[in-house]
């Protein structure tokens, strides 16, 4: 098993696809703006521009829909073209589901070796017999992950934009919303370096900017749950003591979208 990683986005110079319409959707952090495919079968690529070379370990494509298990990626990437190095070989881009549930909106995870680049190739195929994909939101970048990784006093939560008004037949009005995640935890003592790392991720996104939190990257079940496209809900303070008493706690709530 994986600790819990968070991953700052990096921007994006530019994106273009060889297809579809909305690809500079991709570089707003709304998940309900999306590049949405042009066909329903065949390879679609997106070429990203990360403006300078950076170094990279993580790739998200969030919020797809639809996303047949038999959909597939490839990411390809290098500091002068993006055909110099293969990130991810072809393989399934759908995330692992729940043990009850398949949605039909997914997300898709590279987390591997980290690679130095500044051109990326990101090639999706979607089997034939589906609407044309659309996809909500990307995410590249480095993954923070402390040693010791989190303390127990982890949580779960849901968050419901609907409402309900009491009527006097005993019944409730509804007006829908949306069901979005929430995510809290605490880290336990962190060295001076990694304490530092998470100030200067709080300060880059604050709490109105996205912010990627994996609990754990493995493909295993369940692993849809616990990728978190998300903002800050709180920025709390980290207070050094001594090692037994040190904890600094963070809490996010994630971008809903229809």
């Amino acid at each position: 098993m994986t600790g819990l990683i968070i991953v700052e986005p990096l921007a994006i110079s530019a994106i273009a696809a060889d297809r579809g319409t909305g690809a500079d959707n991709l570089l707003l952090a709304d998940p309900g703006d999306a590049w949405v495919d042009g066909a329903g079968a065949g390879p679609a690529t997106l070429e990203v521009d990360l403006g300078a070379v950076r170094t990279i370990d993580t790739l998200f494509l969030g919020y797809c829909l639809p996303l047949p298990a038999a959909a597939t990626w490839t990411i390809r990437g290098g500091t002068a073209s993006a055909t110099e190095q293969v990130l991810q070989a072809e393989s399934q881009m759908r995330v692992v589901d729940s043990a009850t549930r398949t949605p039909d909106r997914s997300h898709a995870l590279w987390h591997g070796a980290s690679a130095v680049v500044r051109y990326l190739s990101i090639e999706v195929e979607q089997a034939a017999g589906f609407d044309p994909l659309s996809i909500g939101a990307l995410v590249v970048g480095q993954a923070f992950a402390p040693t010791l990784g989190r303390e127990w006093g982890s949580g779960r939560g849901v968050v419901d934009t609907g409402s309900t008004t009491a009527n006097r037949s005993g019944g409730f009005t509804i007006e829908q919303g949306v069901r979005k995640g929430t995510y809290s935890w605490p880290f336990g003592d962190l060295t001076s370096a990694e304490a530092d790392a998470l100030y200067e991720i709080q300060l880059e996104v604050g709490d109105t900017n996205p912010i990627l939190v994996v609990e754990d990257p493995d493909r295993t079940v369940g692993q849809l749950h616990r990728i978190h496209y998300a903002r800050f809900k709180s920025l709390k303070e980290y207070k050094r003591r001594n090692p037994a008493q040190t904890r600094w706690e963070f809490e996010i709530e994630q971008w809903g979208a229809r």
